[in-house]
């Protein structure tokens, strides 16, 4: 089967996405992956091409340098054409795609030339303008505007896939109307590259410098949806019980690292914490972070209350649930469906309370790391793969 990817951002970007993980597993079935690539200023290194995956670039010249926004209204026209071409010269059997503009473009193609298309829509995109600081005037108009390129395009396509049901119910309430072609499938994880027995906890430790601190450790993208006053306020809150601990930050914010910036070092000053009180390490490969996992003990879920956020499904549950980590977040629909009974939730006084008294029972955080592994288990790329293939074959089935 031939299936052409349409997804969410550069496909050479170091941050991972779902996309790559579903259909890098279908690939080792024998599905033959075309990618439409954006290529995007912050990731124009080569990026490793999996076996099975044909990569098509598509340059926007200049456009790339004038921001993302800029680069998908300029580039739309190219990037319909790309699709076009590569559907038809590659007589792909399926579209999928997880962008906003090119995925119109796509929803067009396959409307006009009868190939299913398949719109995974991982996020809340009118949500996202946020990211690009649009004043705040300019907002109600261009959210409007979204919206109205969503739903033409959630309705040209024969079905839409979402990561959580909070989205799946706002897709279908503001575009579907109907579930009839509507389908969850949550993110996941590789249990095998996240697995505890396979990477030295004291050996991580030691890497990062600290022996009997607490770590409590926040993996991921920094941007607008977390809250990051959660954060601050709870390891102070740790310190305040008379925990030792220290905050360890892998990841980058792309979108504005200085504003990021500025904010941390403000909160530092609110809950009077010092520079040795945190542990920076910036964006790493993917292939890192289960051993930067393994030195934590604590591990963070701070999303706000943004729509973003709340109809999120972070592949970060996963990973921590593999690695067996404890996990505290703020209250997330996903996260108290998938892990309420091994993750504490509240806001930042309540569980720094709780996790003070988990810390103390040893017995008790062993039994609970089995059992988060295990619910990790049941959610691996791979049987995300195989329900999404189901999809796909099922859509197929209705031409």
């Amino acid at each position: 089967m031939r299936i052409l990817l349409v997804p969410s951002s550069d496909w050479n970007s170091p941050v991972p996405v779902r996309m790559k993980f579903i259909f890098g597993e279908l690939a080792k079935k024998g599905y033959q992956i075309h990618v439409l690539r954006f290529c995007l200023k912050d990731s124009d290194f080569l990026g490793k091409i999996s076996p099975g995956f044909t990569v098509h670039s598509v340059p926007v010249p200049f456009a790339a340098r004038l921001g993302e926004l800029i680069y998908y209204v300029l580039g739309f026209p190219l990037h319909l054409a790309a699709i076009r071409r590569i559907a038809l010269d590659c007589r792909v059997d399926v579209i999928v795609t997880s962008n906003l503009l090119p995925g119109l473009a796509a929803s067009l193609v396959g409307k006009f030339y009868d190939i299913p298309v398949i719109y995974d829509l991982v996020d809340y995109f009118p949500g996202f303008l946020r990211r690009y600081r649009v004043p705040r005037f300019l907002l109600p108009p261009l959210e409007r505007i979204l919206e109205t390129i969503i739903s033409v395009t959630a309705k040209r396509c024969r079905a839409v896939v979402t990561p959580s049901f909070s989205l799946g119910t706002l897709v279908r309430n503001r575009y579907l109307k109907s579930d009839g072609n509507l389908f969850v499938i949550p993110n996941g994880v590789d249990p095998e590259i996240f697995n505890p027995g396979k990477v030295d906890r004291n050996a991580a430790r030691r890497k990062l410098g600290v022996s009997h601190e607490v770590i409590v450790g926040l993996v991921g993208t920094l941007e607008f949806w977390l809250d990051f006053d959660f954060v601050f306020r709870f390891l102070s809150n740790l310190r305040g019980l008379g925990i030792t601990a220290k905050l360890m930050l892998v990841g980058s914010a792309p979108y504005g690292q200085a504003a990021v910036n500025k904010t941390i070092n403000s909160l530092k000053t609110k809950y009077s914490l010092g520079d040795s009180d945190i542990i920076a390490c910036g964006l790493v490969p993917h292939e890192a972070v289960p051993e930067l996992i393994a030195g934590m003990d604590i591990c963070l879920l701070p999303f706000n209350s943004s729509v973003v956020a709340q109809t999120s499904c972070p592949i970060k549950l996963f990973e921590y649930l593999s690695m067996g980590k404890l996990i505290v977040s703020t209250p997330i629909t996903e996260v108290s469906r998938i892990a309420q009974d091994v993750a504490i939730m509240g806001n930042a006084d309540v569980t720094a309370k709780q996790v003070s008294a988990r810390l103390l029972n040893a017995n008790d955080a062993s039994l609970a790391s089995v059992t988060r592994r295990n619910i990790a288990m049941r959610y691996s790329w791979s049987s995300v793969a195989e329900e999404f293939g189901n999809v796909v074959v099922r859509t197929l089935s209705q031409r």
